[in-house]
C-alpha cells in the first residue's frame, strides 16, 4: 500500500494540458477551442477552426440555429401536466423530467415545426449540441432531435482525465490526515484532491447527460446569486425551491451519446462504477477519452444504474448487448493487491466508501475508504488514477483512468478496537474507539459519516460481528 501521497501541483487548470493518441501530442485547447471554458451564450454562435480534429461544423440543418436553443430556454413556459405545477422539482425529480424535460408531442409534430421543439429541455455547450444533431441528420425525412426519458440519478462522480475535468471542472479540496491536518507538499503548498461533485446523472433511450446540482463554478440562482431563476447563468442547477411551473431547464456539463461508452468497471463490493467514453468530434473519425467515476456508496445504486446503462446500450457488432462495444470488469484483484490482503490472505468482511469528520474546528469533512478484514480495520484515502492534474500513472496501479490507488491513513488490529457505537443525533454518524499502541498515549476515535443511516447500520453490525469472532478465536 502507498503511504505517501504524491507531491500535487496545487493550481487550477490553467493552462492548457497535453494528451497522447497514437503517437501524436494533442494540446487540449486545441481539441474543442475554448468550448469547454466559455458559457453557452459565449460559445453558441462561434465556429471553431483551430481544432486538430478539423473545425466543429455548426449544424447542416438550415432551420436549426445554435441560438435558437437558447431562446427557447429564456421564452419557455410549463406546459406538462396543470396538477403538477406546484410540485418541487427536488423532491420529485424523476417526474420532473419525465413530463416536461422529455417533451412528448414529438410524435405530433407537423412536418414544418423546428427541431427545436423536440429536443429535450436540456441547455448544452455547443459541441454536445452539434454531435446530437449530426446523429440526427436524415435527408428523408424532418429531423427529430426527440429522446425518450428512462431514468436521473443523484451521484457523486469525480472526473479523470483532461477531457473530462477540463468540462466537469473538479471540486478541489485540501487533502487531510488523520487528525484533520492539511497535507502539504514539498513546497509547502496544500495538496488538493478532487471530491466528488455532487451530480444529476439523466439517462436517455440515447444518451447520458452529466447535469449541474451543486454551486461549483457557478452562483447558485443566477449572475447576481439574488434568486432571480430568469437571471440564470450556464452553467448552473436548477435553485432549490424551484417549482415545476417555473419550468426551468436543466444545464448539463456534458452529453455522452450511448454509442460511445467503451466499457464499465464495476468498484470494489459495488462500491462505485466507472465509466469510460470515447467522445467523438462530429466533423471527424478522431475521439478522446472520458473516464468518470461513480461514487454510489451503495451496491442497490451500483446495480440499479448499471442494469439502466446496460439496457439501453446499442447492439454490439456481435449482436449482443454488452460486448465489444461495453465491456464490463472489476477491480478486485487491483483494489486486494493495493489493499495487500493477497499477501497477508486476510479477508474483506466490509468496504465502504464514507468520510471521516472532526469533533472540533472547521475542516469539513474528508473522503475515506473504510475497510474490516478477519483480523484488522483499515481507514484509508481512496483517490483514482487521473483525477488530478497530473495524470501519470501512480504506483501499483496499471495507468488506467479511473483506476484506484490506496494510502493508508491509519489502521488498528481488531484486539485494540473497544467499541463500535452509532451516533443518536445523525443515524450516518458511526464512532470506533480503538486502544492506543502505548500505555501512555490516548485511545483515539474515528468519527465517520456513510452516505445513508443503512450503511451505517450495515457497518456496526459486521464490525460487531468480526469482534465477536475475532473475540471468540483468540
Amino acid at each position: 500500500v502507498q503511504h505517501d501521497g504524491p507531491d500535487y501541483e496545487c493550481a487550477a487548470l490553467e493552462e492548457a494540458d497535453e494528451s497522447t493518441k497514437d503517437g501524436e501530442t494533442i494540446k487540449f485547447d486545441a481539441v474543442f477551442g475554448d468550448v469547454w471554458e466559455q458559457t453557452y451564450q459565449e460559445v453558441i454562435t462561434k465556429n471553431d477552426d483551430s481544432s486538430v480534429f478539423g473545425p466543429v461544423e455548426p449544424p447542416r440543418i438550415a432551420s436549426i440555429e445554435p441560438k435558437d436553443f437558447n431562446q427557447a430556454e429564456e421564452e419557455d413556459s410549463y406546459d406538462g401536466p396543470p396538477d403538477y405545477s406546484p410540485l418541487a422539482v427536488a423532491s420529485d425529480l424523476d417526474l420532473y423530467f419525465d413530463s416536461f424535460v422529455f417533451r412528448r408531442e414529438s410524435a405530433s409534430s407537423g412536418p414544418d415545426d423546428s427541431p427545436v421543439l423536440t429536443a429535450p429541455r436540456i441547455q448544452l455547450f455547443k459541441f454536445d449540441r452539434s454531435v446530437l444533431i449530426d446523429g440526427r441528420l436524415n435527408p428523408f425525412a424532418p429531423v427529430d432531435l426527440g429522446e425518450q426519458f428512462v431514468g436521473a440519478l443523484r451521484m457523486g462522480v469525480i472526473p479523470c482525465g483532461t477531457y473530462a475535468r477540463g468540462r466537469l471542472n473538479p471540486a478541489r479540496k485540501p487533502r487531510r490526515g488523520f487528525h484533520g491536518d492539511r497535507v502539504a507538499s514539498k513546497g509547502g503548498k496544500d495538496v488538493l484532491f478532487s471530491e466528488a461533485r455532487e451530480l444529476i446523472l439523466c439517462l436517455s433511450d440515447d444518451a447520458l447527460y452529466f447535469i449541474v446540482d451543486d454551486d461549483n463554478g457557478a452562483t447558485p440562482n443566477g449572475a447576481g446569486g439574488d434568486g432571480d431563476a430568469s437571471m440564470r447563468e450556464f452553467p448552473s442547477r436548477i435553485p432549490p425551491g424551484s417549482l415545476f411551473g417555473d419550468a426551468l431547464w436543466p444545464h448539463a456539463l456534458t452529453r455522452h451519446p450511448l454509442d460511445c461508452l467503451r466499457g464499465m468497471t464495476i468498484g470494489f463490493q459495488f462500491q462505485r462504477l466507472v465509466l469510460r467514453f470515447a467522445v467523438k468530434n462530429p466533423s471527424s473519425d478522431s475521439s478522446v477519452d472520458c473516464t468518470y467515476v461513480l461514487v454510489t456508496s451503495d451496491r442497490r445504486r451500483t446495480v440499479s444504474l448499471l442494469r439502466m446503462v446496460q439496457s439501453r446500450l446499442p447492439p454490439s457488432p456481435a449482436g449482443e448487448t454488452i460486448g465489444e462495444l461495453a465491456p464490463i470488469d472489476n477491480d478486485d484483484r487491483l483494489f486486494l493487491d493495493l489493499l495487500g490482503a493477497s499477501r497477508t490472505s486476510e479477508d474483506v468482511l466490509h468496504y465502504q466508501i464514507l468520510h471521516q469528520v472532526w469533533k472540533r474546528g472547521e475542516r469539513g469533512a474528508a473522503r475515506r475508504a473504510f475497510v474490516l478484514s478477519d483480523s484488522k480495520v483499515y481507514l484509508l484515502d481512496e483517490s483514482y488514477v487521473g483525477s488530478e492534474e497530473e495524470d501519470g500513472p501512480p504506483q501499483h496501479t496499471g495507468g488506467r483512468p479511473g483506476d484506484v490507488s490506496l494510502s493508508v491513513i491509519d489502521s488498528a488490529s481488531l484486539s485494540k478496537v473497544t467499541e463500535v457505537r452509532a451516533a443518536d443525533e445523525d443515524p450516518r454518524r458511526i464512532t470506533l474507539v480503538i486502544l492506543p499502541s502505548s500505555r501512555v498515549m490516548r485511545s483515539h476515535r474515528w468519527r465517520l459519516v456513510c452516505a445513508d443511516g443503512e450503511g451505517a447500520e450495515r457497518l456496526v453490525d459486521d464490525v460487531r460481528r468480526a469482534l465477536s469472532a475475532f473475540n471468540a478465536g483468540a
